[in-house]
């Protein structure tokens, strides 16, 4: 992890990202996990783990564990008995869904010690605890913001989620039926909803111009909004790379 941190922030001195006290900046992708899945009902993992990876070299430059039991401690006690000396890995009392946001913060605080870099920007998920805490433990001070910029692998999550649930759903928000054909259609096209963002995405990325990045933001925004009228047959407003049905009159 430490030469990893070396060279995230060799290359944020190369391309000048660093702050008015010359410490260099850099973007983090983070994220969390427990021992246990939740299925959006009982959060109560006795384990969970938490990674930073520097954006630019992929690489993991800090590393968290939180764990609510330690078997040493738990067995001789069921016992009524002594624990014998060991090194305990309980470390947390709280609750598990906090574990994730507490061991990043900690990954951010350790930054300038560990790697003299600061962490500019998260990119993550929409968990909206991180930047909380980050809000308040202002870990660089108050003059440092940092900024939070949503993981697209987390945003295409949530946002076939997002269909599928509206796929299952017999009424709309006025109480009216939704006849089970129309369903069935939405439900058998998520993977195509999804791989039209995906392609947009890949496309305006990738894609040679001069254009301005915001330009490039507004045309992205067009062809995802586009995706369901392309998905569902209506070809009236797909640009040319993004297929062929306007050109053959479909």
């Amino acid at each position: 992890m430490q030469l990893a941190g070396q060279e995230e922030k060799r290359l944020a001195i190369e391309n000048g990202q660093v702050d008015h006290l010359g410490r260099p900046k850099i973007a983090v992708v983070a994220d969390g996990a427990w021992s246990k899945r939740s299925y959006k009902t009982k959060y109560n993992a006795l384990s969970g783990v938490a990674c930073i990876i520097g954006a630019k070299t992929k690489k993991v430059i800090f590393c968290g564990v939180r764990n609510k039991y330690c078997c040493i401690c738990q067995l001789p006690e069921n016992r009524d008995e002594i624990a014998q000396d060991h090194v305990c890995f309980k470390n947390w009392n709280s609750a598990s869904t906090a574990m994730e946001a507490d061991i990043i913060v900690e990954g951010f605080k350790q930054s300038l010690h560990m790697h003299n870099v600061i962490y500019s920007q998260l990119i993550g998920d929409g968990d909206s605890s991180i930047m909380k805490r980050l809000r308040l433990e202002k870990p660089y001070g108050t003059n440092v913001v940092i900024k939070k910029v949503e993981c697209t692998n987390h945003l295409l999550r949530n946002y076939i989620n997002r269909l599928r649930d509206i796929s299952g759903k017999r009424k709309n928000d006025k109480g009216d039926v939704i006849r089970g054909c129309y369903r069935k259609v939405v439900h058998d096209r998520l993977l195509r909803l999804r791989y039209a963002v995906t392609e947009a995405i890949k496309y305006r990325r990738l894609e040679q111009t001069d254009r301005t990045y915001e330009a490039t933001l507004t045309l992205l925004k067009a062809d995802i909004t586009n995706g369901p009228n392309h998905v569902f047959g209506d070809h009236t407003k797909c640009q040319s790379y993004f297929c062929e049905g306007q050109k053959k009159g479909m």
